[in-house]
């Protein structure tokens, strides 16, 4: 990417990223009370539990009451930890260097960033589940610029599927070695949608990194409650140019 192009890539991308710190803030912000508020009650209990203890040293059936109390607080805290480093990377991360990237893991990070932040709106993301699924993906791109603008697209998906459902993502290889991002919002109910929208800015970016993206389609999906029942979803497809060999 010329630094022409990469300029005129990263200005607007910088102008939209404090609106999506934002966004995605006020969603962890929320999702930080549950293992905080575990936390903070397991370790209650667990001192309730040692202050109970009739004999100075714990008998075996406290010790394993504790333990688990402990166990629980270790997995709110490392819940809450992570949550905390997914958005102080996003945070930092910076558009303007493209190298080999792993697309799988990017979009298990734009999960994790953005599902909080769309669950206010009853909605889920999701990986699609799929026994030939990928592990690893590898495309030459910008790694803090494609987080980014998923980031987007999925922060963007209330208004097309307004009742709620899901954001469902997978990632799949062409006989080129390019990559395909599948992103498809799957309706809870019948509630009329509307279209997906796609920034211009975001159709900019993949096209300067030798990619494309798709402009929203309407797609049929299956009901959630009633599997006989077909819906009408939106789907985008991105795709990103082969690893380099260099």
């Amino acid at each position: 990417m010329s630094t022409e192009n990469r300029q005129a890539v990263v200005s607007p991308a910088a102008a939209h990223k404090f609106e999506l710190i934002g966004r995605i803030s006020s969603g962890l912000a929320h999702e930080l009370n549950g293992p905080i508020g575990i936390a903070l009650g397991f370790s209650e209990l667990a001192k309730e539990a040692i202050d109970a203890s009739t004999s100075p040293d714990l008998a075996q059936a406290d010790t394993s009451k504790v333990r688990g109390y402990l166990e629980m607080i270790e997995s709110a805290s490392l819940r809450a930890r992570d949550l905390s480093r997914g958005i102080w990377s996003f945070a930092k991360a910076e558009p303007g260097n493209t190298e080999n990237i792993d697309i799988v893991e990017v979009l298990e990070t734009v999960q994790h960033l953005t599902a909080p932040a769309v669950k206010v709106a009853q909605i889920d993301v999701a990986r699609r589940e799929d026994p030939a699924a990928l592990a690893e993906a590898f495309c030459f791109a910008d790694s803090a610029l494609c987080q980014q603008i998923l980031v987007e697209l999925v922060l963007s998906s209330p208004e097309s599927i307004p009742g709620g459902g899901l954001v469902v993502w997978q990632i799949t290889a062409s006989n080129d070695g390019s990559i395909e991002i599948d992103l498809v919002t799957e309706p809870w109910n019948e509630v009329s949608t509307s279209e997906w929208e796609i920034p211009e800015y975001v159709r900019e970016s993949f096209k300067d990194m030798g990619g494309n993206i798709t402009s929203a389609s309407p797609t049929p999906v299956q009901s959630q409650a009633d599997p006989t029942e077909e819906l009408t979803g939106w789907r985008v497809v991105a795709t990103l140019p082969p690893a380099s060999s260099d």
